[in-house]
């Protein structure tokens, strides 16, 4: 599998700032690893991470959301697009030797049935690579930051709790939680660690309502930003700075997400 060079000067000419540097350091950990075809991706969305990434189409993605699905279509970085959601996937036993699902799982309220249906789609041998938050990502807050350090702690779980309703997140758990997770569904885990630091959680909570722009673009027009080869342009400089900023929290001690590669025995 090849993958694109100036992945965050991609990202940042297509995505908010805050959602770029998350998913740059996402790409920087796949690129350390084998994909093997055929490769199937559960919860593409709208494409734009494969889009940015990868610089090869990915064999087949699968979502619940048809907008999504119709403009990842659009991006044209698929062979197969299914709408269908993560526990029901209308392929046979062991039809992918890749199976990968980038920040997608922690937004599913019933969790376990999607990773007994990505053990069952993979080959023996098979990988799976997850990206999820770890219980340190609403944490990792400037408002639960603040309110903690002024002893309001009753206020900081009130706040945690609104965080995750407002970004639909379901499962935050620590990486021995994740790993017993998947264990229960067949798979073993080969390498499992933490990425994106207090530092940079804090740095992307804080550009989140810079966003907003782009929020509202994403609603009425499906897609994040309406003129990327601009706004490439437009973003070089902020690109130069997160290459350097974003060095090395790819690995991050006690960081915010969590990067699992699982092998199906």
């Amino acid at each position: 599998m090849k993958f694109h060079e100036n992945v965050l000067e991609r990202y940042l000419s297509l995505a908010p700032i805050p959602l770029a540097f998350e998913r740059f350091l996402e790409a920087r950990i796949h690129q350390r690893h084998d994909f093997r075809r055929p490769i199937l991706d559960i919860g593409c969305g709208d494409g734009l991470f494969v889009k940015a990434v990868f610089d090869e189409k990915i064999d087949t993605g699968i979502d619940p959301n048809p907008r999504e699905i119709e403009r990842a279509r659009e991006l044209d970085v698929y062979d197969e697009l299914i709408e269908c959601k993560g526990n029901a996937i209308d392929k046979p036993d062991g039809h992918y030797n890749t199976v990968f699902s980038n920040s997608v799982l922690e937004h599913i309220a019933e969790i376990e049935p999607v990773f007994r249906e990505a053990h069952r789609l993979l080959a023996r041998g098979g990988k799976f690579y997850v990206t999820v938050p770890s219980h340190r990502f609403e944490e990792y807050s400037i408002v639960n930051q603040a309110l903690s350090a002024l002893g309001l702690r009753g206020l900081a779980t009130r706040y945690r709790a609104f965080f995750n309703r407002f970004w639909r997140h379901y499962h935050c758990y620590t990486p021995e939680r994740w790993s017993a997770l998947v264990q229960r569904a067949g798979f073993t885990v080969t390498e499992i660690h933490t990425y994106d630091p207090k530092t940079i959680c804090l740095l992307n909570d804080f550009l989140a309502p810079f966003s907003i722009i782009s929020f509202v673009i994403k609603k009425l027009a499906n897609r994040w930003v309406l003129l990327p080869s601009l706004r490439r342009v437009v973003m070089m400089p902020i690109a130069m700075a997160g290459n350097r900023v974003l060095k090395g929290a790819d690995v991050a001690q006690d960081g915010g997400l969590v990067f699992m590669e699982l092998t199906k025995a």
